[in-house]
């Protein structure tokens, strides 16, 4: 339950997503690869990239956690949170991105250890096309369970006049990526089959994670892409 504005009751407990009911993204795979838009291989590489990405889907075990907290405060660089545990603070560019929340909402997703172990066997093959289709496709999991935890808070808050906003994710946009601590230690009692490094990435690799704040819709800013945000104009990675 997501709670109402005035409520003085949250549900902190996490929420599991292990099913993914959407099919692989084609286009959003190619996308991964390199192409551009309205872009496609030729039949021979086609039937390569449309080979591997049925492998990497059966290998995928895509799923996701979040939990929704409340904002004790909330300003231009700073967002501390209300957790079971006590107050855990993420500093970062949080008011442009996240600014209109009322309360917070937290995830990690991931596509699973299968398809990164598969893509490393390639790689030792020499098989370097092959791995980047299968990494390609863990991407495209990894992002469609963070999608299907949009999914449900915007389900479960449009019920008490609420929206999410766009992810905001550490390493992106003015975050730093050691933000990840505080993130991971809202669920450290939680067996997430996803683990943190010292250098703060995750493994398996192909896992996200991040902050989706709730506001009231009308105040929400409704961007195409978190792109629109973000002044890297240069990344390859821009929609």
């Amino acid at each position: 339950m997501i709670p109402s504005l005035t409520s003085e009751r949250f549900e902190l407990k996490p929420c599991v997503i292990d099913r993914i009911d959407e099919e692989v993204d084609y286009l959003e795979v190619l996308r991964y690869l390199g192409y551009p838009v309205n872009v496609e291989p030729n039949h021979r590489i086609a039937h390569i990239i449309k080979h591997w990405t049925e492998e990497a889907t059966h290998l995928a075990t895509p799923w996701a956690i979040y939990l929704v907290q409340p904002i004790i405060e909330l300003n231009k660089r700073r967002l501390s949170i209300q957790s079971t545990s006590g107050v855990i603070e993420f500093h970062g560019a949080i008011g442009e991105f996240l600014g209109a929340s009322k309360s917070m909402g937290v995830f990690i997703a991931t596509a699973g250890p299968a398809v990164e172990r598969r893509a490393s066997e390639l790689l030792r093959n020499g098989e370097d096309f092959e791995a980047m289709i299968l990494n390609a496709v863990g991407a495209e999991r990894a992002e469609a369970a963070e999608a299907a935890v949009m999914e449900q808070l915007r389900q479960q808050a449009g019920a008490f006049g609420l929206a999410p906003t766009l992810p905001y994710s550490p390493g992106y946009c003015g975050m730093e990526l050691t933000e990840q601590q505080n993130l991971f230690s809202l669920f450290e009692a939680q067996d997430i089959n996803v683990d943190l490094t010292s250098a703060c990435l995750m493994k398996p690799i192909k896992s996200v994670s991040g902050l989706i704040g709730l506001g009231r819709a009308d105040d929400l800013v409704t961007l195409s892409s978190p792109c629109d945000r973000c002044d890297l104009k240069s990344c390859n990675m821009r929609r």
